[in-house]
Parts: structure tokens; C-alpha cells; sequence
């Protein structure tokens, strides 16, 4: 069938050639999209190590200096950070919550963080510094790469105050070292001239689905009363202090975080502070990505994605329809000699794929050169052979699936025709 096939394109030569060419360029723009799709999917399933279900966000606001209850503090009082606390103390009181941590500058699907960088040999790294109380590992699910609790990773935290000891996440370990097994082993931090011991490394954890830089994470140990003791810090600072808690499970509801905050309202009021809102994480994390640069490029992307096979199908079922319907008379002596309709059907169908798999081939010498010139994007995953397999097989697929479309109606209805109706075509 296939050898058939075959003297069948090399006896129209001259007309497959424009077909073979329009394949080729087709498949060739087909294989760079379907690539950059591919490594968004992966990077968009690669786990972000947070943990959302039951999660929430107290969002604390400072009291205007023009409101009759504002609270005029003496300069150095220690006054705003016990409203603090005492917000966070009734918080975690509250019958429905497990745990609660606090945080500055440190949540996931936020624009807003520490920078710092870490280097090992001639290895420099920009990492996401976050403050932590050791209680975020509990809230956010954050366990150890090693398989520990997220209640033992918080416990390395109390012990690194004034320390060299650094807890770094798993994004870290093997960019720096190549593995994940590395407690015990030094790097360096900023400027330092002393290494830092590694006392703990977490799961893998990023900013969002769409982060890939800030995969590299360290922790260090917030403290509320080191952030009130700075010379600098107004009042107004503390309302940047991040609080997170975890409800116990079966708690959480649709219209949970308005009945919480509904129900402690004047509990959540100590001084100049008070909590204007309670969030869902899981609603932060879809506000977030809803108003993504990454979610727009992407939206863009697939609409370009959907015209374009859009008038890849056009343009190829034209093309195959063309052929099938100036070769009637070919297919009416067919039927006439004893073809099948089936027979005729399978025909024209293969001979439009076997026509893609020939332009496939010098399509695919075309992308290895897209590789070889570093066209493609490695920040996802390194441009190897797995990749380009599987990125040329999803390209063929898809192609193969559109050329079928294509054919098939035309070919069927050309062979519902009488083999004598077909003949007059001659």
C-alpha cells in the first residue's frame, strides 16, 4: 500500500511539490509553538510546594491620624508591636484555626520580596530571601526534601538567631550542588567572608505556576520584636507584617472569610491596628494569576495558537479537496476495476499523510538547526533529544489529525460517487 502510494506522489511530482513545500513550512512554524506550549504545560504542572486549601490572609491596616481614635504613641514605645500581637494572639485562639504564622515581605503569588544572592565556587545565584515565623512551614504545608514534617523544618528556624545557619529549598541545593542531600555543606551569602551551614533543606517551592527564577529560596527567622527594635520603623511598618493561618479541615466554606471576619471584628482591633479583610489563598493565588503578565502572553499566545491551525485547516483541506476532485476520473476507474469505497477512501487518506511524513523530513533538519542556533528557550527544560522527539510527535500528531479532517470528508464523498458518473470527469 505504501510502495503504492509512493509511485502515486512521484507520478505527480510537479503539483505534490507545492504541497510538500506548504507542509514543511507548516510543520516547521507548528513544531516552534508546539514547543513553546509543551514547556508552559510543564512549567504550569511543576509543583509550586504550597500548599492553599484552608488557607487565609489577615490584611492589617493602620487607624488614619485623623481619625478621633487615633492613638498619638510616644516615640520608642513598644505599644504598636503588643497591638500586634495581641491581633495575632486572638487569631490564633479562635476555635476554628490550627495554626497561624506570620511572615514580612515572604508570601507566595505576591509581587513583593527580598532579594539577596548566594554563590558556591564561581556559582552566584539571585535567591528570594523570606522571613518566616516557624510556624509558615505548618500553615503553607512546607515539609523537608528529606521527607521531614513541616513542623520539624520550623523547628531549625529558633536556633539560627545570630547564627551562620541557613535553610535553603531544594531549587538551591541542586542548582549549587547537583543534589538534594547536601545538610551539613556550606555556600556563602551576600558579602560574607564566614560560609553559612546548610541545616535544612525544603521541598521544591516557587512564587506561582508561571515562576521560574524564584525557585531559589532561603529562610531565615522573623522576629516581630527585632522589626519594632529597628531605629527606622514607624508604626505604619507593621502593617506589612504578613499573617497567615490554617483552619482545621472541614472548616472552610465559599463565604468562610467574611463570616470570620464578620464574627471577630472588634476582636481584631488593638490600637491603631485593625484587620481590614480576610482572604482565601485560594483566591489570592486565582486574583494573582488572573492579572498575570504571564496569563495575558499566554491568552495571546493561544489565540494566535487557535487562528493560525484555524488556517492551517482551511488551507490544507482546500488543497485536499482540490486534489480529490480533480482526480474523480482516476478514482471512478478505480471503483470501476474492482476498489472498494473503503479501498478509495484509505487511499486518499494515506497518501495526504505519507505526503506530511515526506515533508516532515527535511521540516525536521530545520528545527535541529532552531536547536543548534539556540533559538529555543532552555529555562524550562534543556533543548535535548526527549524534547525534540516528543515536540516533533505532538507536531506530526496534530497535522496528522488535520490532514485527516481534510481528506476524509472530500475523499468520502467522492467515493459515494457511481464509478460511471466519475468516469465522465475524463
Amino acid at each position: 500500500m505504501i510502495k503504492h502510494i509512493l509511485k502515486l506522489i512521484w507520478s505527480q511530482f510537479r503539483s505534490n511539490t507545492w504541497v510538500l513545500a506548504e507542509l514543511l513550512v507548516v510543520f516547521v512554524v507548528l513544531w516552534f509553538m508546539t514547543d513553546y506550549f509543551l514547556m508552559q504545560g510543564v512549567l504550569m504542572h511543576r509543583p509550586v510546594g504550597y500548599k492553599l486549601d484552608n488557607v487565609y490572609q489577615a490584611v492589617v491596616s493602620l487607624r488614619s491620624s485623623d481619625n478621633p481614635s487615633f492613638i498619638e504613641y510616644e516615640e520608642g514605645s513598644e505599644e504598636p508591636m503588643r497591638n500586634l500581637e495581641r491581633i495575632v494572639e486572638r487569631i490564633r485562639q479562635h476555635p476554628d484555626v490550627e495554626v497561624v504564622g506570620l511572615s514580612y515581605y515572604s508570601l507566595p503569588y505576591t509581587h513583593s520580596n527580598i532579594g539577596n544572592g548566594v554563590w558556591r565556587d564561581s556559582t552566584r545565584l539571585n535567591i528570594r530571601y523570606m522571613l518566616v515565623s516557624p510556624d509558615y512551614f505548618r500553615v503553607f504545608g512546607i515539609g523537608s526534601i528529606l521527607g521531614g514534617s513541616p513542623e520539624e523544618l520550623g523547628a531549625k528556624l529558633p536556633g539560627m538567631k545570630n547564627t551562620t545557619d541557613i535553610v535553603i529549598s531544594a531549587g538551591i541545593a541542586e542548582t549549587l550542588f547537583g543534589r538534594t542531600d547536601v545538610i551539613g555543606s556550606e555556600l556563602y551569602s551576600g558579602g560574607d567572608s564566614v560560609p553559612r551551614h546548610i541545616v535544612a533543606v525544603t521541598e521544591p517551592v516557587r512564587n506561582d505556576e508561571y515562576s521560574i527564577g524564584h525557585r531559589h529560596v532561603a529562610f531565615g527567622l522573623f522576629s516581630l520584636p527585632e522589626l519594632a527594635g529597628e531605629e527606622e520603623m514607624v508604626e505604619e511598618d507593621l502593617t506589612n507584617v504578613q499573617i497567615t493561618f490554617r483552619t482545621r479541615p472541614g472548616i472552610a466554606s465559599a463565604d468562610y472569610a467574611g463570616k470570620f471576619l464578620r464574627e471577630m471584628k472588634r476582636q481584631l482591633m488593638a490600637g491603631n491596628l485593625w484587620v481590614s479583610d480576610i482572604r482565601s489563598y485560594q483566591k489570592v493565588r486565582a486574583d494573582y494569576l488572573a492579572n498575570s503578565p504571564e496569563t495575558g502572553s499566554r491568552k495571546l499566545f493561544s489565540a494566535l495558537g487557535a487562528f493560525f491551525l484555524v488556517n492551517v485547516f482551511l488551507a490544507v483541506i482546500g488543497t485536499f479537496w482540490f486534489r480529490v476532485r480533480r482526480r474523480r476520473s482516476e478514482l471512478g476507474l478505480r471503483m470501476a476495476v474492482g476498489s472498494s469505497r473503503s479501498g478509495i477512501q484509505g487511499l486518499m487518506i494515506g497518501e495526504g499523510l505519507l505526503l506530511l511524513t515526506l515533508a516532515m523530513l527535511p521540516a525536521l533538519l530545520v528545527c535541529l538547526n532552531l536547536v543548534w542556533m539556540d533559538v529555543l528557550s532552555t529555562t524550562v527544560m534543556a533543548a535535548g533529544v526527549g524534547r525534540f522527539l516528543t515536540v516533533s510527535l505532538l507536531t506530526w500528531s496534530v497535522l496528522a489529525f488535520v490532514i485527516f479532517l481534510a481528506t476524509w470528508y472530500p475523499s468520502r464523498k467522492a467515493s459515494r460517487l457511481e464509478p460511471a458518473e466519475a468516469l465522465h470527469y475524463e
